[in-house]
């Protein structure tokens, strides 16, 4: 039984490499020399790059995956097992695909920052009580998912819409005094990202974000300068959900700052009072960036922004089940009892857009994260980026 389980797995590997062309993988990952990629995988499984020949590390990592070596060249096992991870197929979704959504029903947000081993021992230890260390990983996701839901867990396209408004925490500490050009800056999403009824980014999922140059402080008062660029969400499928800063996403960090940022450590972007902050890169081809400047300003661990979507795309989702869809409850005070002429004049007065209540959060956005009223992205122009701020 186990080994025509392993087959199984081994077939559908071998075969995503027929479909990788029909998905947009990050080319960072699916791209390079061969050393680059086994340094690729490496950092999915295990969070760090291995030590030796690639031939040995190779082998070590078929064997924590699927118990045994695959076939082909070392290319082709490279791009097998990066197809597998972060592609999957038509039939089946990628491995890291089906540990997120696994993650998401347990904790209701994931870990993308940390390795696939560590959060799967992770999980399996919160479910069970012990790791099973050991075992090929690819038999432990299945076995977990089976555990959680009794369908399988498929993937389906999705279209997310263009200025969709995303909020953003800061994980780590960013300032001209200890940033460095080249560095990538993690930020983790807040909120899950949820299209008509597909998850297809859950809380915690991040913004590809890489700090593209830093200006030290000079004598004098001049001040230190870093520069951003956010690039795109790493959602659950392989599509990159390019993002950028614009006229909504500005729009949402006013209405933050107004309604006072209860719980954040601050609120980074437009409307304080500091000098100037973000601008778009277009001459670069950066889809968007933001500037940090000042002596002694940073923006602490902690913090949000505000990005959205750069266009329409379409991606793969997770179609979440209606036993794991939220059930939202609402309790109304009774009501004293009116005549029957009472209640038949408000019958007539009736008026639905009067009187039906529509609950939404202080952003005014629908229930898929879509802004309600955007506008357009303004060409070139600034918004602020102030210091760290603290909320009371």
């Amino acid at each position: 039984m186990k080994k025509a389980v392993i087959a199984l797995f081994l077939l559908v590997l071998m075969s995503s490499a027929c479909f990788a062309s029909e998905a947009v993988p990050d080319p960072d990952l699916n791209s390079g020399s061969s050393r680059q990629m086994m340094e690729n995988i490496e950092r999915i499984i295990y969070g760090y790059v291995g030590k030796g020949g690639l031939i040995e590390r190779l082998a070590r990592v078929e064997e924590d995956l699927f118990g045994r070596s695959l076939p082909g060249t070392i290319a082709e096992r490279h791009a097998a097992i990066l197809n597998f991870l972060d592609t999957g197929t038509e039939e089946q979704p990628s491995m890291m695909f089906k540990l997120g959504v696994a993650e998401w029903i347990v904790d209701k947000k994931i870990r993308a920052s940390e390795s696939a081993s560590r959060r799967l021992e992770d999980l399996e230890t919160n479910l069970t009580g012990s790791s099973r260390s050991g075992s090929p990983i690819v038999m432990r996701v299945e076995s977990l998912l089976a555990t959680l839901v009794m369908d399988p867990v498929n993937a389906a396209p999705v279209a997310v819409p263009g200025d969709t408004v995303m909020k953003f925490r800061f994980m780590d500490e960013l300032s001209p005094a200890i940033s460095r050009a080249g560095d990538f800056v993690r930020l983790e999403l807040v909120d899950d990202l949820i299209v008509n009824n597909s998850l297809v980014a859950p809380a915690g999922s991040l913004l590809l974000t890489e700090v593209r140059s830093v200006k030290r402080p000079g004598m004098f008062g001049v001040p230190g300068e870093v520069r951003l660029w956010f690039s795109a969400l790493r959602a659950l499928g392989p599509q990159k959900v390019n993002v950028k800063i614009g006229e909504a996403s500005q729009n949402a960090i006013k209405e933050a700052r107004r309604a006072g940022g209860r719980g954040e450590g601050g609120i980074v972007g437009a409307g304080a009072a500091s000098i100037a902050g973000a601008v778009l890169l277009g001459p670069l081809g950066l889809v968007g960036g933001a500037f940090v400047r000042g002596n002694s300003i940073k923006i602490p661990a902690g913090s949000v922004t505000f990005v959205q979507t750069s266009g329409d795309i379409t991606v793969s989702a997770y179609p979440i089940p209606i036993s794991l869809q939220p059930v939202t409850v609402t309790l109304e005070a009774p009501q004293p009892e009116q005549p029957a002429s009472q209640q038949q004049q408000d019958s007539y007065n009736y008026n639905p857009d009067r009187d039906t209540i529509i609950k939404g959060d202080v952003f005014n956005r629908n229930t898929y994260g879509t802004p309600t009223n955007t506008g357009t992205v303004s060409p070139g122009g600034d918004f602020e980026l102030p210091p760290e701020q603290q909320v009371n």
